[in-house]
């Protein structure tokens, strides 16, 4: 155990020695927010007088102010672009109307990266023009509008300017065509005043705009911005004059649905169930006013929602998924406490989905979110139908955040869950109330915390709390991370890796540019951390993994070079079973090294490999990683990966065992409005093979004509534990907003 404490503490030295060293370090300096923003003009046109396609023959494009000079974000923060754009917006009683010349030399089109015709597209892996929105004016809620040259579309929530953590499942009603010329691409935007939020009787909004040229890395912002932060960042983003916002109208949208299945299922020995159903259900949005939204769902359905991606679990904890169905993506992060994925007090896939993450049904629900510059409430409701494996369930979740000075606020949010009772067993209920804030006392410095308590009628009372901080510069991300959970701890409409526990993980990750590199390596990039883990009941040590990337290269246009180092100390106080392989109870240690490289994977062609190999637990690991992606034409994309991991002596049986894991993904686009995507997944430690096949047909703005496969077999060597599942849905979706 000492080796153990003082590889630990040597590790703790070298990030507080980094922290000294570090400023003789090359790099430009992020630079603070203006004092005083740049402006923008707009002009107000009549009703009518834009017809969106891309091409800007109307005089009326000639009126406002041109916007540009946009300079480089990275890599030369500050610089001309390579290329320009320019920017000029209108607006009417209706929409506020965006259009860009992106200038480049496009003789050879095959110079623009853009991978795929998907709706939420990749941000940074194509190019792209975007355009962020703050509506309220408070430089912290912004929306942003992106478009790639090919006329994808994809919107995203960001708060505090975290593009990384932005919500871009958000789906919103606005329209974009695009067009190529042989000097440039264009696009035309209109979004409807209904999409955004406003402050009532205000004639001014925050907006900046970011155009990636994908194929020189190269990101290009105006206003000016420092290479740390994104264009969402608002606090340096400039004033848009001159607007007439409408004053609150009725706005109400309603989104019904159709849906018809037809499938069979088969479990163990069971004879075969089949099942033939038709459904009505679907949505609504009422806008009370341009702050303040209330949205409902009846019947609630989510059968074209992406399936969940195959994973094998070699760790203690539970693993998280993402959210991948619409209505309870929209506004996700005002339900949020912390950026932790450890400790979530609500987490939506509790609602609807069991364990497994099969579905189960919803009867309806209700959300009310509200918005202005001074504080942020929410309020959400949903029923869950009773089935023959679960009960019906209540929930609902109330939020608030107050606002302080400009980037800083102080929140509070409460779950309930109420399980009836279910074959005899009595009903269960589960409450928690969590506290958090948000502190950025300058913009290279943030500092988060949240203390939770829950209590459970079976359980009893828990708490759990979160703290981090960290600091970005342009070339040092640094951040300390200290978190726990008590035995009780339990968020019934949340998530929760595991119980009972303090973690403490410092992290530094350094994005160096010295001029000695050579050319085609963009930077140098060591980072390092160390997770430690305590139980919380008695204080005694878990486990720490300490990560190091002892070498991590960027090149210059894309793709990287990476050798990480990995050291573990395991104290199991009981034995646990990765891939069904017992392990005793005991103290280990043991480590690893990884070797990876990449190819630019904006290009036609790309792939990507990655090796580790060392001890796990009482045995060892080899595993190789790889994916591809394949696509001569955006309009084709065909993009996979594989993992084979070899165990050797490992357990209290000496086991040897392998598994694979492959997963593949085909998309075929006439537009992007008419799509058909194929995915296949095997996971050999389950024995599971999944296909998936999506037809999608968006015939007008958000309204969608589904056909959908899906088949699940599970041939597991136990009779008892075999699945089969295949079923073929077709779905209308329409959109009518009044």
């Amino acid at each position: 155990m000492r080796k153990n404490h003082s590889y630990i503490c040597r590790s703790l030295i070298f990030f507080v020695l980094v922290e000294i060293i570090s400023p003789t370090a090359t790099a430009q300096k992020a630079f603070s927010p203006p004092e005083n923003p740049k402006e923008v003009y707009t002009t107000k046109v009549a009703s009518g007088a834009i017809k969106l396609d891309g091409i800007l023959n109307e005089p009326e494009w000639n009126r406002p102010p041109k916007i540009s000079g946009f300079t480089q974000r990275d890599p030369l923060q500050g610089e001309a672009a390579s290329v320009d754009t320019e920017v000029r917006i209108l607006f009417n009683e209706t929409f506020l109307y965006i259009s860009a010349v992106c200038y480049d030399s496009l003789k050879d089109p095959d110079k623009l990266r853009v991978l795929n015709l998907q709706r939420d597209f990749a941000g940074y892996s194509n190019d792209r023009f975007s355009v962020a929105i703050d509506g309220l004016k408070d430089r912290r809620n912004a929306v942003g509008f992106e478009v790639t040259p090919y006329g994808a579309q994809r919107e995203i929530q960001v708060i505090d300017g975290d593009e990384w953590d932005g919500n871009v499942n958000w789906d919103a009603l606005w329209y974009a065509r695009t067009a190529i010329t042989d000097s440039a691409w264009i696009v035309e935007m209109a979004i409807p005043w209904k999409t955004l939020r406003y402050n009532e009787n205000s004639d001014e909004m925050l907006i900046s705009f970011n155009r990636n040229i994908r194929r020189n890395r190269e990101w290009t912002t105006w206003p000016a911005y420092p290479r740390i932060f994104s264009h969402f960042r608002m606090a340096y983003a400039a004033v848009l004059k001159g607007l007439e916002l409408p004053p609150p109208s009725a706005n109400f949208q309603i989104n019904p649905y159709v849906l018809a299945t037809s499938g069979e299922t088969t479990e163990g020995d069971a004879p075969m169930v089949n099942s033939d159903n038709l459904k009505f259900g679907g949505e609504f949005k009422w806008a009370i006013t341009p702050n303040t939204v209330v949205d409902g769902t009846i019947n609630t359905d989510f059968a074209q929602a992406d399936v969940d991606q195959q994973v094998q679990n070699l760790t203690r904890f539970s693993v998280l998924f993402p959210e991948r169905r619409q209505f309870f993506l929209e506004n996700a992060n005002i339900f949020r406490t912390s950026s932790t994925d450890l400790i979530q007090p609500f987490f939506s896939r509790r609602i609807g989905l069991d364990d497994d993450g099969q579905p189960i049904s919803l009867d309806g629900g209700l959300r009310l979110t509200s918005q202005t510059n001074k504080q942020t409430s929410g309020m959400l409701v949903m029923r869950q139908r009773e089935t023959s494996g679960s009960p019906a369930a209540h929930f609902a979740v109330g939020r608030y955040v107050r606002n302080f000075s400009e980037q800083s606020r102080l929140g509070g949010m409460v779950t309930w869950r109420q399980d009836d009772a279910f074959e005899g067993n009595g009903g269960t209920t589960n409450a928690t109330a969590t506290i958090n804030s948000f502190l950025r006392p300058k913009q290279s410095l943030s500092l988060e915390t949240m203390i939770s308590a829950s209590t459970d009628s079976e359980v009893g009372d828990g708490l759990a709390g979160h703290f981090a901080m960290w600091q970005e510069t342009n070339w040092l991300f640094m951040s300390l991370i200290g978190q726990f959970a008590t035995e009780n701890y339990l968020p019934g409409s949340g998530f929760l890796g595991f119980a009972d526990f303090v973690r403490l993980r410092p992290r530094v990750d350094l994005d160096l540019r010295p001029t000695w590199l050579p050319d085609f390596i963009r930077s140098y990039g060591p980072d390092g951390q160390v997770d430690i883990y305590w139980r919380a009941s008695d204080g005694s040590f878990q486990q720490a993994i300490a990560n190091l990337a002892v070498v991590d290269m960027e090149f210059d246009k894309g793709g990287e070079f990476e050798i990480r180092i990995n050291q573990e100390w395991q104290q199991l106080d009981e034995g646990f079973s990765p891939l069904a392989i017992d392990i005793n109870s005991g103290y280990y240690q043991f480590g690893t090294m990884e070797i990876g490289i990449a190819s630019d994977f904006s290009r036609k062609f790309a792939g990507s490999l990655r090796y580790e190999g060392g001890g796990f637990f009482s045995g060892r690991i080899s595993s190789w990683r790889g994916s591809f992606r394949i696509s001569p034409i955006p309009y084709v994309e065909l993009t996979g990966s594989y993992r084979y991991n070899e165990f050797r002596d490992l357990g209290e049986e000496n086991r040897n065992l392998n598994t694979h894991l492959l997963s593949t993904r085909a998309r075929l686009a006439l537009n992007p409005r008419v799509q058909l995507i194929g995915s296949y997944q095997w996971n050999s430690a389950n024995e599971a093979d999944i296909w998936n096949l999506r037809f999608s047909w968006e015939y007008r703005p958000l309204s969608f004509i589904y056909i959908v496969f899906n088949s699940n077999q599970s041939d597991d060597n136990l009779l008892e534990n075999r699945f089969s599942q295949k079923e073929l849905i077709g779905k209308i979706t329409y959109l009518h907003q009044f």
